[in-house]
């Protein structure tokens, strides 16, 4: 009897350590994701681990941004998904993500996406980014295969990033985002859109698929990274 006793007691533990998800914690803002160890992941975030990072790139300067965390969101696939706004031949902002159901992610790479592609400067779209719309007027020929006009703010907070440029931004996240008002992880989109090449605009859709989320779910985190890389500029 003992014996049955003591083989349930250790099914049971295997079970529960079988169970128990480890992913690397940090952010990079707080304190250096050089080398982290994934770490167990606290009772209420146990589905996930995922994985944002984000790329400012001004001038001969580079700033980078990394988030890594344990969540409760169920990822249908590990995907990687990644865009960069071009606002100038000098400023980039690239942005990152990854989530893994159940495992820990690979942590992204630090590489920050050239401005200097290969062809001609092919576009001509609203290029820059401030505080406010008045402060973000200006025009430039840049590469990318749409133009992106985004207006993001945090929920709690009155800062405010107006961001415009060229972007390899997929028409499905353009979608996905461009719907009015959309709030995710402390960001509200106030807007999001999409112009491409032959100056269409790309209209936004209410509809969100598992998979629609599972992609561009990452995009409000990374833009929250901006906002503050912006503060600290």
């Amino acid at each position: 009897m003992k014996s049955f006793l003591f083989a349930g007691i250790v099914v049971v533990l295997t079970v529960a350590a079988v169970d128990t998800l480890r992913c690397i914690q940090c952010n990079s803002l707080k304190d250096s994701c050089v080398a982290k160890n994934a770490t167990e992941c606290p009772s209420n975030a146990t589905t996930s681990c995922t994985s944002f990072s984000t790329n400012f790139y001004h001038g001969e300067h580079t700033t980078w941004y990394e988030d890594h965390a344990c969540s409760e969101e169920n990822c249908s696939n590990t995907t990687v998904e990644s865009f960069t706004v071009y606002v100038s031949e000098n400023e980039t902002f690239h942005f990152e993500s990854q989530c893994c159901l159940g495992e820990p992610c690979n942590q992204t790479s630090n590489t920050t996406a050239s401005p200097h592609q290969a062809g001609s400067r092919n576009m001509e779209c609203p290029a820059c980014y401030g505080n406010n719309e008045t402060s973000c007027n200006e025009t430039r020929k840049c590469y990318g295969e749409r133009c992106v006009s985004i207006i993001a703010e945090f929920t709690n907070e009155t800062k405010t990033l107006v961001l415009k440029g060229c972007s390899n931004v997929s028409i499905s996240t353009c979608k996905f985002l461009g719907a009015e008002n959309q709030t995710f992880r402390g960001v509200t989109f106030r807007k999001f859109e999409c112009e491409d090449n032959s100056s269409t605009t790309i209209p936004p859709t209410q509809a969100m698929t598992t998979n629609a989320g599972s992609q561009a779910s990452f995009t409000p985190l990374a833009l929250a990274s901006i906002i503050l890389l912006s503060l600290l500029l």
